[in-house]
């Protein structure tokens, strides 16, 4: 039996001929290496293209990466401020509880003595037969004073010029009216009332006693329609049993600037204004503020 003869080897040849008429060159490349340069240079390219596709991935995710990271640097900012704000809220809310507690608006108010008021309103329907040297329109007192009658006190106001050097010190007296009830600590006999009240007709003008700025302005059970003013150097006045408010929490007023409309409002059997006057955090006779440019105006 014959043999068969080997296969030759497939070659490729690259013929190459000069342009300067030199001799050509003739290069020859096995068909297998060929196979196996296809194969590198297959990879190479897979290689490049998926290099190419994680590099761009790892672009992406570096920059979302960073924007993250300044997110995060400006929600911890935030946050911080938030905590700053939250402890200065809860640090106001304190000091507004203990201001309210201090004043007494979230306590149990002595209101006036009814039958006294009852008297009042008997005293208002027949005011004419009063005195005129009790205070009212023909009255000459200009100075804050008290003249005593078989029912009540009668207050006016005082246009002394020393109420421009104490801007800030309650002594002007709110309305002018009757003090039907007055400033009553420690005694044995009566519960404690923390300021005066002053009756007079519904919807008069209630002046503010100094210069101050509103910390309260709301509705309470018990004064109704209340206003508190803080002044500086510790006082506080509170305006109780208004009709009408005519100022907000935070508004600026003048001593002797209209803040509310005397009423009836909260429990309260007539109209008259609830007046106190607060010094550092305790409550003192309104009269001793009120009543002290008469004695200078009297010298």
């Amino acid at each position: 039996m014959a043999k068969k003869g080997k296969q030759p080897k497939q070659v490729l040849s690259i013929l190459v001929i000069p342009d300067d008429y030199s001799d050509p060159k003739n290069y020859r490349i096995k068909v297998r290496t060929l196979h196996i340069l296809y194969i590198v240079l297959a990879f190479l390219a897979i290689h490049i293209m998926t290099g190419f596709v994680y590099y761009y991935k790892y672009y992406r995710t570096s920059q979302q990466k960073e924007k993250l990271l300044i997110e995060n640097y400006k929600l911890s900012e935030e946050n911080k401020q938030v905590k700053t704000l939250y402890k200065e809220v809860e640090s106001m809310k304190v000091f507004f509880s203990k201001v309210r507690a201090a004043l007494g608006v979230d306590k149990k108010f002595d209101i006036s003595d009814k039958g006294r008021e009852k008297l009042l309103v008997n005293l208002q329907n027949s005011w004419d037969q009063f005195p005129m040297g009790y205070g009212g329109e023909g009255s000459s007192g200009k100075n804050v004073h008290m003249e005593e009658s078989a029912l009540d006190f009668f207050l006016t106001r005082s246009e002394s010029n020393y109420h421009r050097f104490a801007d800030h010190v309650p002594t002007y007296l709110p309305v002018e009216g009757f003090l039907t009830t007055d400033f009553r600590r420690n005694d044995w006999f009566r519960p404690d009332h923390n300021g005066i009240d002053i009756a007079t007709s519904r919807g008069t003008e209630v002046r503010a006693s100094a210069d101050g700025v509103v910390l309260f302005a709301n509705w309470t059970d018990d004064l109704g329609n209340l206003i508190i003013i803080n002044h500086l150097n510790g006082f506080q006045t509170v305006y109780g049993h208004n009709q009408v408010l005519l100022k907000r929490e935070g508004n600026y007023v003048k001593k002797g600037e209209a803040i509310a409309l005397l009423g009836n409002s909260g429990r309260s059997t007539a109209p008259h204004l609830h007046f106190e006057v607060w010094k550092d955090g305790a409550p003192v006779d309104p009269k001793k503020y009120l009543l002290a440019f008469q004695i200078k105006d009297n010298e």
